[in-house]
């Protein structure tokens, strides 16, 4: 009897193995199937099925045609399979399937991925990434909300290290199929993105309605359920990754942003994607931190803005027609992908991973701050200022205005820890927090009196939406060593330059005596201005004109810190997916100048971009002394 059991366990083996095996009742198919295109090769990973003893992986060349077993049943042991035999320039398809006892599961969704060449030595990451063609398609085209027919969803985590996953909650119309196209940003001879892979056969569900809190204005979507998961592996390049999901009926659109972080690995530069601010402005379900954008009752603030606001929820910048600037898309990716093109070992993090990671590393040469990062909790402060104050400092590159403006503080939501933004903004009305942590502007005299100068070296004052100006250089301030290599230095006495038209907006800093100024906070550029300036400590505005500055100062311990004193520093880098910006070389000088006296250099400077050949004298690591002699 044990000699036939035998014999027929061995021949339901063999025959697995030649036609593949049968389902097995009850052995559930691997979840979050997900690929990486690479050359000459697809790395597919999974979530591990519980008492599976292998999985098995399957291709072909439609979704309806995966009958090629690229592995024996049950050959892949772990949850990561490179598809080495893969071919550049062919889009494969592929599904897994778990096994218990020699069994099969039914197939996984389907994910598909195209290899592509890359003819790049690995320098850096980033440079070896953007050697890969890109592609265009990875902006959003529909605009729409659900109930016209859209789909929308989000993150259950602001950011994941490398090798984790991150379930995504999608709601659109029950029944619906859609696919989730994931790309990472960056530069891609100027496509802006690359296609790593496609989940297939995905059915939409229509999500219950979320949470909401009359009295604080949170709405909270985090009863939502979990639609599919993206699995990463340590292979995966650091970024921002843009998940488009797309409706297979009507073509509709929308994204779900995440970052993938690279805990392991100090890159020259690291970008702090801003998130905070993305979700301040955020009024989906009608509540965001504004009350321009607010709508339903009045909360506690006296006003229809919320006090709360939730990252388990869309981003309503998606469906809102280009009409809010504070998304990536529209004010971030440019920065980004000038950096990539210049070929800076990148690395990116949430801004909210200097509150949320407190082991994560700060060591690298220079921190960059987005164009509008204007919400701040204390952790996420005192750890930018602990790296600008250490041993080894970190240099600070704030390339927009407003930074450091709102104090937050962040609590545990129903989605999990620290998911709700907390800001009561008591200095434009209504109470204090209850909790006794102040949250209203750093600057408040009746409330942390931190203003945003003593580690920008200048601060808000004022915006306008409406009108933009130029960058303005006069002949004095052009001769200092942030210029070199530009037009500027050879100005006349007396005359000055101005650069672009819209180089300085919607906001803007400017310098402040109000005694918490570093003692040697420099000015490079004076550009007037008109529209609303703050006033009281941000209680309120008046119509008026001001100044916007350029500013640069040394820190004791060596570290430079640069602020470009308005949001739209990044126009005169590169343009943005709706072709927004006026790139100018010398606004591209500058800025290699400046980050070259941060001490990190581009591996791949563009055409017309001017080194320092010798090396010129660091100002990292210099007196402030020394950095008043090297200016010019």
């Amino acid at each position: 009897m044990k000699a036939k059991a035998t014999a027929a366990l061995g021949l339901a083996f063999l025959v697995a193995t030649i036609f593949g095996a049968a389902s097995a009742a009850g052995t559930a198919p691997p979840t979050g199937v997900t690929a990486m295109a690479q050359a000459g090769n697809v790395e597919l990973s999974w979530q591990p099925v519980s008492n599976a003893t292998g999985y098995t992986v399957y291709r072909g060349s439609s979704p309806t045609t995966i009958t090629t077993r690229v592995t024996t049943v049950g050959g892949v042991s772990g949850t990561i399979f490179d598809d080495t035999s893969a071919v550049n320039g062919t889009n494969y398809f592929y599904t897994v399937r778990s096994v218990i006892a020699g069994s099969e599961s039914a197939d996984s969704l389907v994910v598909s991925s195209k290899p592509t060449p890359n003819n790049c030595s690995a320098v850096s990451p980033t440079v070896f990434e953007n050697c890969y063609s890109g592609d265009g398609t990875w902006d959003t085209t529909g605009a729409a909300t659900v109930p016209n027919g859209g789909i929308e969803g989000f993150a259950t985590k602001q950011s994941v290290n490398k090798g984790q996953s991150v379930d995504l909650k999608v709601n659109t119309a029950a029944g619906v199929a859609y696919r989730a196209e994931i790309y990472r940003n960056g530069y891609y001879a100027g496509t802006g993105g690359r296609l790593f892979s496609t989940v297939r056969g995905l059915t939409g569900v229509a999500q219950p309605a979320c949470s909401s809190d009359s009295t604080t204005g949170l709405y909270d979507c985090a009863n939502w359920s979990t639609s599919l998961t993206i699995t990463t592996t340590a292979g995966w390049p650091s970024g921002a990754y843009l998940i488009r999901l797309v409706r297979e009926d009507n073509g509709r659109d929308g994204h779900v942003l995440f970052v993938l972080r690279d805990d392991a690995r100090t890159s020259d530069v690291v970008f702090g994607v801003g998130m905070t601010t993305y979700e301040a402005y955020n009024n989906y379900g009608g509540k965001s931190l504004y009350s321009f954008n607010s709508t339903g009752p009045v909360t506690v603030s006296g006003a229809v803005r919320a006090v709360k606001v939730s990252y388990d929820r869309p981003f309503a910048q998606e469906t809102s027609g280009g009409t809010v600037n504070d998304w990536f898309t529209k004010n971030d990716q440019p920065l980004v992908a000038w950096l990539e093109r210049q070929g800076y070992d990148v690395s990116y993090i949430s801004n909210t991973d200097l509150e949320n990671t407190p082991g994560l590393p700060l060591t690298h040469k220079v921190y960059v701050s987005p164009a509008h990062d204007e919400y701040w909790s204390a952790a996420m402060r005192s750890a930018l200022l602990a790296a600008r104050d250490a041993n080894t400092p970190v240099n600070l590159f704030f390339s927009g205005a407003n930074a450091v403006y709102w104090k937050v503080r962040f609590e545990n939501g129903a989605g999990g820890a620290n998911r709700v933004m907390v800001d009561y903004k008591t200095r434009e009305s209504g109470p204090a927090d209850p909790s006794g942590i102040s949250t209203t502007t750093w600057r408040d005299p009746s409330g942390p009196n931190q203003p945003e100068n003593a580690l920008v070296g200048q601060q808000y004052v004022g915006d306008n939406s409406g009108v933009f100006f130029p960058l303005v250089v006069s002949a004095a301030k052009g001769q200092d060593r942030v210029f070199r290599y530009t037009p500027l230095v050879s100005q006349a006495a007396g005359s000055s330059t101005s650069i672009g038209t819209s180089i300085v907006g919607w906001e803007w800093d400017s310098l402040a005596a109000n005694g918490f100024q570093p003692a040697n906070v420099k000015t490079l550029a004076a550009s007037p201005t008109t529209g609303n300036l703050s006033q009281n400590f941000g209680q309120n505005t008046i119509t008026g004109s001001a100044t916007a500055n350029v500013t640069k100062y040394l820190a004791s311990s060596g570290a430079l810190v640069f602020a470009s004193g308005t949001n739209q520093w990044w126009r005169g880098l590169s343009r943005n997916n709706a072709g927004v910006g006026e790139p100018d070389a010398r606004i591209q000088q500058t800025t290699t100048n400046v980050l070259a006296d941060m001490n990190v250099v581009p591996g791949t400077p563009a055409s017309g971009i001017v080194l320092d050949n010798p090396a010129s004298p660091k100002l990292v690591g210099s007196t402030p002394a020394d950095a008043a002699a090297g200016s010019r």
